[in-house]
């Protein structure tokens, strides 16, 4: 019988035309190819990718992956990933923004969310919550901060309902579990990664504000958040790494110094 590194290391070079030792230690997930293509030039790289698309800063051990929209493939994403053996990962993806206090182009860093779609059961047991790891969370909070921009903390909603919007029943549920935004990934991503033992954290930007009048996203608003705010999230995602990086090596070599 085959082993699952095998097979997972197989399927990540087939999705991404990329081979497992390209890969960086130190992973961003998003949902947008634009955000990849930013990376790669930033680094100087290529994108490859057929499935998903990828490029990798080989000399900052950092790789960017877009793996699509939706819970199923997140998990499967997730869980292949996870055989790389990362030590941190990011998700840079939009939300939904449902807090009353939310306008479009704020930031927020989940604490949770919770699993109202099929994929999680799949890793955790359903009274398990899905959470990120506090202290990828602190770096991200303090990469926000010392840029002089606001972020939201709190608990989102992540659903595989598409059409929810115009589903009045499932909107009075979002009110009455006081959540401040909602997505199709983030609690597959934080579920898949803690059954794996993987640090992952999560940077979204609020996109669309669905429960306000015209408030639901076009393919006019959704270019004009592009243009405006995805060059700053992608920046915050790679400089958090770079904190991430110089932090925890200054940590390793003071408990070699001490040994």
């Amino acid at each position: 019988m085959q082993r699952p590194d095998k097979i997972s290391h197989d399927a990540l070079e087939r999705y991404t035309g990329s081979p497992v030792a390209d890969f960086g230690k130190y992973v961003l997930l998003t949902n947008f190819a634009k955000y990849v293509e930013g990376f790669a030039g930033l680094a100087r790289t290529e994108v490859r990718g057929f499935n998903w698309k990828v490029a990798h800063w080989k000399e900052k051990n950092l790789t960017i992956l877009d793996f699509g929209i939706g819970s199923p493939v997140a998990g499967m994403a997730m869980d292949i990933l996870s055989y790389t053996d990362p030590t941190v990962v990011i998700m840079l993806g939009m939300c939904g923004g449902i807090d009353d206090g939310l306008e479009v182009g704020d930031y927020l860093i989940p604490t949770a969310s919770i699993r109202d779609e099929g994929t999680s059961q799949h890793y955790l047991h359903p009274a398990v919550p899905a959470l990120p790891s506090f202290r990828v969370n602190r770096y991200l909070s303090k990469e926000v901060h010392e840029r002089g921009l606001e972020y939201k903390a709190g608990i989102m909603k992540t659903t595989d309902y598409r059409m929810w919007e115009f589903n009045e029943a499932f909107i009075g549920e979002l009110r009455e579990q006081r959540v401040i935004a909602i997505d199709m990934e983030t609690a597959t991503l934080f579920a898949a990664a803690y059954a794996r033992g993987v640090r992952i954290g999560a940077l979204m930007l609020v996109s669309d504000l669905p429960l306000r009048r015209e408030g639901i996203k076009t393919k006019e608003s959704s270019r004009e958040i592009f243009d405006r705010f995805s060059q700053t999230h992608l920046d915050i995602g790679i400089k958090t790494m770079f904190r991430i990086q110089a932090e925890e090596a200054k940590f390793l070599s003071r408990v070699q110094a001490e040994w």
